[in-house]
């Protein structure tokens, strides 16, 4: 043994009793928490475990629904996408379907179009054939028919017969079977619409009200039937009872007495207006007959629609019944309202015009006849 050894065991054992007495105190510490741990875990240790659990069982939760919505949302999705393209598929095989039928049309409208001029070809060639006859006959009945529809019309303001006359001669185009004649026809429809649209006439009636406002001219009150009525006596009377008060005398008696008697044979009016002069009986019967002739010759300008002559005829007779009839009575006003309300009376309405067809007509028969054929368009136009 050394002589370092020796002094380390030397130090060692002089430094033995000063641990003693720490390692006393370290035990005395611990003691005491060994003593704890033998007691058990502490209670806010359990709650927190329990709040720990419950926590990751709600995140756990949270994202099983969070997953099962995205889920959700993926199908969705993918059958929108489905519908999408079905929606696609079908718009694309509709357009498909619009375009062979839009070149179906137009196909068809060739045809069409070349079917049109081949019956306007084969009709002008059977027109030229020599057994067509019949249907230039037929032709000219109708344009015959036309024409006088037309002169009905315009001349004797007939509508009743230019209308029979406009649908006869429709007839006689339809059985001609003729499709060039097809717009000729359409024109007559629409001239024979206007015809019957136009505003009608009660002739009937307006000549019954003339003839009855004809047999009422006798019975109507003339001047020369009711005089003016004279003034009353009692001014003169009472004229003549003060000049006698104020004259008392035998002459001026006589005086008066003849005064008074030629008063009551002479009478002295003064008058303002203008006083008509009784008829006399032969004037009378002829200012009737006139008045018979005015309103008959109102009846027959009725009858042809002449306006300006009707009223001519009226105003006359109404001035007449102005001049010479009594105006307080009831028959002149009943005559004069008569007259007001037939005064009032459109006898002459406006003519439509039916001349187109018959100048188609009359075109059509001289192309015929120069043997020309002039397109569907034009003969359309």
């Amino acid at each position: 043994m050394t002589t370092e050894q020796k002094g380390t065991d030397n130090q060692s054992a002089a430094d033995a009793p000063v641990a003693k007495p720490v390692k006393a105190r370290a035990a005395k510490e611990k003691a005491p928490a060994s003593s704890a741990q033998r007691n058990g875990p502490h209670p806010l240790s359990w709650i927190n475990l329990v709040l720990m659990l419950g926590l990751f069982a709600l995140a756990a939760y949270a994202g099983w629904l969070s997953w099962a919505q995205q889920q959700n949302t993926a199908a969705e999705l993918a059958v929108l996408r489905d519908r999408v393209d079905q929606a696609q598929n079908n718009a694309a095989a509709l357009s498909a379907k619009e375009a062979e039928l839009l070149a179906q049309a137009k196909a068809l409208n060739e045809q069409s179009a070349q079917l049109q001029e081949q019956v306007a070809h084969n009709t002008d060639r059977l027109g030229k054939l020599p057994g067509a006859e019949r249907q230039d006959w037929l032709l000219a009945e109708a344009e015959y028919l036309l024409r006088m529809a037309n002169q009905r019309l315009q001349l004797e303001r007939d509508w009743d017969g230019a209308l029979s006359m406009l649908q006869a001669a429709d007839n006689v185009l339809t059985e001609t079977r003729n499709p060039r004649l097809s717009p000729v026809r359409a024109t007559l429809a629409k001239e024979m619409l206007a015809l019957r649209t136009a505003p009608a006439i009660d002739l009937t009636g307006a000549v019954l009200r003339v003839q009855a406002l004809q047999e009422q001219i006798t019975q109507l009150p003339w001047i020369p039937d009711r005089l003016i009525a004279d003034q009353p006596v009692a001014e003169t009377a009472s004229a003549a009872d003060e000049s006698a008060n104020t004259t008392d005398s035998a002459t001026d008696k006589w005086w008066q007495g003849i005064t008074s008697t030629l008063q009551g044979v002479i009478r002295i009016r003064e008058r303002s207006a203008p006083v008509a002069a009784p008829l006399t009986p032969d004037q009378q019967y002829y200012l009737q007959q006139n008045m018979h002739l005015m309103l008959e010759q109102a009846q027959v300008a009725l009858l042809r629609q002449q306006a300006d002559l009707y009223q001519h005829s009226l105003k006359r007779v109404a001035g007449w019944l102005q001049d010479y009839l009594i105006i307080d009575d009831e028959r002149t006003r009943a005559a004069h309202a008569a007259l007001k309300e037939l005064q009032q009376w459109n006898v002459a309405p406006a003519l439509p015009d039916i001349s187109r067809s018959l100048q188609q007509l009359q075109s059509l028969v001289e192309q015929q006849r120069r043997g020309t054929v002039m397109p569907a368009a034009e003969d359309a136009a």
